[in-house]
């Protein structure tokens, strides 16, 4: 290959043709020229980049200006900076990093190279392997901001996080237990409960729905003795009843998924319900029960910080705690798969089955 192109994995644009179908997004590794950081950039070599999928939907909505020829794959990197732009004093040459690339960006974390503005990084504690810094930034970053910043959770509190056995619920039961929470967490099977009694052990209660949602809010108000949990996690939420709206996309689920009215069912008084639903539809009997629980709805959308840098102080602040609790192993990330960048475009193909810890491309 030449030494002035790098291997990097990209995506294709897909629009979606009808309502009930799902279109097909191929994956594939390109060759493209390695550019140069300009001012208040940096280029690193990538270490490590976990794999994620980003919905077409949202990337549309970024790339308004102008239609891409393809979409890049991959944020959350861990790397070495080989070089920097003017004007760049936050990092140097040959500092171990890591980082969130925003979903506006048009290059690939899931490459051998990436250009990163000063500010989207920080640097990797040197104890803390580049595997595991990059399956742990970008769940860690959501999982704090949905506690931290929407929730507020106290000590005392009670957490529901459903679909707890993935990365992204492993990282919000440990954060929500170590600042004092009670945590309760939702599974489909026997084998996400036993992966998380092993994995986090003593994490509390946790409720297999399996194919029987409808078990959610009894097991819950069982559980809290009638009040409800003070805070709930969602990965997603079923937001029809009749046969016919059951065969959207959005409702085409592989595993079994709460719908809307037992969620807010499982909110206490003044609770807090924080969604991964982008589309979320309230009708006018959901508002009411909300509005006589006094509950709130927050949208979890964690790549905010990074689209808009109002809140740069705010953002920095959450990545240095979060790699500092993972440095000190009061947060794990659970790395069930390394892969080869040549490996990666299979793997983004069959990421949506993947339910449990995170696979992470090296280089």
């Amino acid at each position: 290959m030449n030494r002035n192109k790098m291997k990097t994995v990209r995506q294709d644009v897909v629009k979606e043709v009808t309502k009930t179908s799902t279109p097909k997004i191929n994956f594939y590794l390109k060759e493209v020229d390695i550019l140069q950081p300009t001012t208040s950039q940096v280029l690193v070599k990538v270490k490590a980049c976990a794999l994620s999928l980003v919905k077409q939907k949202i990337l549309g909505e970024l790339y308004t200006d102008t239609i891409p020829s393809d979409y890049p794959c991959g944020q959350d990197i861990s790397g070495t900076v080989v070089s920097i732009g003017d004007n760049v004093t936050h990092v140097s040459v040959g500092d171990e990093v890591m980082g969130i690339l925003p979903l506006d960006s048009k290059y690939s974390g899931c490459a051998e190279f990436c250009i990163f503005n000063e500010y989207d990084l920080v640097k990797k504690p040197r104890m803390l392997s580049f595997e595991e810094a990059a399956g742990g930034v970008g769940d860690c970053v959501k999982a704090y901001t949905a506690l931290y910043y929407q929730a507020r959770i106290c000590a005392g509190d009670t957490v529901l996080i459903i679909d707890g056995a993935s990365s992204f619920g492993t990282c919000a039961l440990q954060l929500a237990r170590l600042w004092g929470a009670k945590v309760i967490a939702t599974v489909n099977n026997a084998a996400e409960k036993s992966y998380i009694e092993g994995f986090l052990p003593s994490i509390g209660h946790i409720v297999e729905i399996g194919q029987r949602s409808n078990i959610l809010v009894s097991s819950i108000m069982e559980e809290t003795g009638g009040l409800g949990v003070d805070v709930i996690i969602d990965n997603g939420v079923r937001m029809y009843t009749n046969e016919e709206d059951s065969y959207l996309p959005s409702e085409r689920r592989k595993f079994t998924t709460p719908h809307k009215h037992d969620i807010i069912s499982c909110l206490g008084i003044n609770g807090k319900w924080v969604t991964n639903q982008s589309d979320l539809q309230l009708d006018p009997p959901d508002s009411q029960s909300l509005f006589m629980r006094g509950a709130s709805v927050n949208f979890l959308f964690d790549s905010a910080w990074i689209l808009s840098y109002a809140q740069q102080g705010r953002y920095q602040h959450i990545l240095h705690d979060i790699f500092e609790k993972l440095d000190r192993g009061h947060v794990k990330c659970k790395v069930v798969k390394t892969i080869s960048i040549e490996e990666a475009p299979t793997e983004f193909k069959n990421l949506e089955d993947l339910r449990m810890g995170k696979i992470v491309m090296k280089t």
